[in-house]
């Protein structure tokens, strides 16, 4: 039997728009997600796709540590940029897609101490171990991962 982590968040609709959204073992941690007034909402809060990326970077930068930690790499500075290039016939409701995001660049910069070798482990190891990038790519979404980082 494969041990089982169970992630939870809850949410609720204020508006038609706007979600409150709280995570945490006693709902401890908020984020809210809306519309721009553009599409009928009060912008309070990040696009629910902005919530879907910066999960995907926050998962990454998570498990890219892990990985860092285990082949002897450090980085310090480090930061990220997702721009997702979404298919807007899903959710406009003229097609069923398997994969609403086409492609995904992310964009990480910053330093880092270790070998090359290790570098090019550590890309490879998090295709697959970080949930969100395995979940993106199994759905047939071309990742472009772009590493501006300095060796120190």
């Amino acid at each position: 039997m494969v041990n089982k982590v169970k992630i939870n968040v809850q949410g609720t609709g204020t508006s038609h728009t706007r979600t409150d959204l709280l995570a945490g073992p006693s709902g401890e941690f908020c984020l809210i997600s809306d519309e721009p007034p553009v599409r009928g909402g009060n912008n309070e809060g990040m696009l629910p796709l902005e919530v879907f990326l910066a999960g995907y970077i926050a998962c990454t930068n998570v498990i890219m540590n892990i990985i860092a930690h285990e082949l002897g790499i450090t980085f310090s500075e480090v930061t990220f940029k997702a721009t997702g290039h979404l298919n807007p016939l899903g959710y406009m409701g003229k097609e069923k897609l398997s994969t609403p995001f086409i492609k995904l660049e992310l964009t990480v910069s910053g330093n880092y101490s270790g070998e090359d070798e290790q570098l090019d482990e550590l890309r490879e190891q998090l295709v697959w171990r970080c949930p969100a990038a395995a979940t993106l790519a199994s759905s047939g979404t071309e990742i472009l991962d772009i590493w501006n980082l300095v060796k120190i």
